[in-house]
């Protein structure tokens, strides 16, 4: 009964009849809630039901109680099953562009809900990529941030959002056989590649964190057979979402196609020299990005009225969210910014210094690399993805992920050889040149595409 299903329960639909809620939480057993009753999950044989319905991101605690009280697995659905039975068939487009070139092959890119993160960002990129080169691009998805949507298709990207999605029946089936070519975003996704590699040749895309495999592996745990997978071309982002990847499917990733993004530094904007130095972490508030640990680290300082810190990225209510604004709460020295649209991002950048990526794992965050875009100083942890470009003192900062202490150290030289922030941040920007600008990524995922045609374009089995 909690914040997962407040946030998705306006989304069920009239043809689901909800006949009871189970909740181990004592006070609200016998209550009345939305007009149904709750009841401790050790009732559930009293009830009549068709599904049981995982409304939490704690999936296999819950699973694994149902179980012992005798339900079977096959009752038990995720929320993705749950939507994706009240909305097959669904599909809404977003125009962006109407120009279609019927000579170049039809590329569908299929991710997760559209929101300001490293993933869909990444999936954004590669459909400017195959555009520029020419290709058919559409850009779907299951739901997205309606600000988001509209973002990507002033830019022109086409979108579809398809409820039904992750699960396809015969309607998303006929929408994908459009397509010559379907690019799979994400781990999260591990249904689609691999019933859409039946019918299509499949590009697989791995971004994910080690934190993100365990409740996806039980929601999915169909997939986890190398069979299912063997007519998918299969690509991590980054050194690390190979390693996490191959350690269910040993050896199963050989490649490494790294985003890229779009050149957006403005030349010729003259430096002005400021009292403050704006240092910022970018990114949802959530553990695995480090937020309190760059708070201690900054906390630890001896003196702080040479530094200015921002904190960007969308904040919910949970237990995290709130020990961050705890941390923050009479350091005036921290200011919140929350989420902020591309565009807006835009104007943050010109405004600061440096940017600190203290993620506990990160497999190759995209603020870092628009951060070397832009020219900036960057401070990261030693897991990311962004450490493997990254030579500590020259072109950025490597810290020990995790290490409050080695932080502040790094934060304090960097105040005090403000001399050398032009020198490093020219190496940064010289790095994304090399390794992530649009070209270099279309380049590499044309061939990558080109790859999959090659080995899995033949007769589909």
């Amino acid at each position: 009964m909690g914040n997962y299903y407040q946030k998705r329960k306006e989304k069920i639909t009239s043809t689901i009849e909800i006949v009871a809620f189970l909740d181990n939480n004592i006070l609200l057993h016998g209550k009345i809630i939305d007009g149904i009753q709750v009841l401790h999950p050790c009732m559930i044989q009293q009830v009549s039901y068709d599904k049981i319905v995982l409304m939490s991101v704690n999936r296999i605690e819950m699973q694994e109680q149902l179980i012992k009280l005798g339900v079977s697995e096959d009752n038990i659905w995720s929320w993705e099953q749950l939507n994706s039975e009240m909305w097959h068939g669904t599909f809404l487009l977003h125009v962006g562009n109407i120009r279609f070139l019927n000579k170049k092959k039809k590329i569908l890119i299929i991710t997760t809900n559209l929101n300001y993160n490293g993933g869909t960002l990444a999936a954004v990129y590669a459909v400017y990529a195959l555009q520029n080169r020419g290709f058919n691009v559409v850009l779907a998805a299951q739901d997205g941030n309606p600000k988001f949507i509209d973002e990507m298709t002033n830019n022109g990207i086409n979108i579809v959002i398809c409820p039904g999605f992750p699960c396809l029946k015969k309607e998303e089936i006929f929408f994908i056989e459009q397509f010559d070519i379907v690019v799979v975003n994400v781990f999260q996704m591990i249904s689609c590649a691999s019933e859409i590699s039946k019918i299509r040749p499949t590009m697989w895309w791995i971004h994910e964190p080690s934190e993100m495999y365990k409740n996806i592996i039980v929601q999915f745990h169909q997939y986890m057979n190398e069979d299912k997978l063997k007519r998918i071309n299969i690509y991590a982002v980054s050194s690390i979402a190979q390693r996490n990847f191959n350690c269910y499917f040993p050896g199963r990733i050989q490649k490494i196609l790294f985003y890229g993004i779009p050149d957006r530094r403005e030349v010729d904007i003259p430096k002005v020299e400021k009292e403050c130095l704006i240092f910022a972490i970018i990114g949802a508030i959530c553990p695995i990005k480090g937020q309190d640990i760059f708070i201690q680290a900054v906390q630890l300082l001896g003196d702080k009225d040479k530094i200015k810190c921002w904190i960007i990225g969308s904040i919910g209510n949970d237990e995290y969210s709130n020990k961050v604004k705890k941390l923050i709460s009479k350091d005036t020295s921290f200011e919140l910014w929350g989420e902020l649209t591309r565009n807006e991002m835009q104007e943050i950048y010109k405004k600061v210094d440096v940017v600190v990526c203290p993620s506990i794992e990160d497999c190759l965050p995209i603020t870092i690399t628009e951060s070397m875009m832009f020219q900036k100083v960057c401070i990261v942890s030693d897991h990311t993805g962004s450490a493997d470009y990254i030579e500590d003192g020259i072109n950025g900062f490597i810290v020990p992920a995790g290490d409050a202490v080695a932080l502040k150290e790094k934060i304090e030289w960097v105040i005090a050889n403000k001399e050398m922030h032009q020198k490093v941040g020219k190496k940064a920007r010289e790095t994304y040149e090399k390794y992530f600008t649009m070209d270099v990524f279309g380049y590499n995922l044309e061939n990558a595409i080109e790859e999959t045609v090659d080995i899995f374009g033949g007769k589909n089995l």
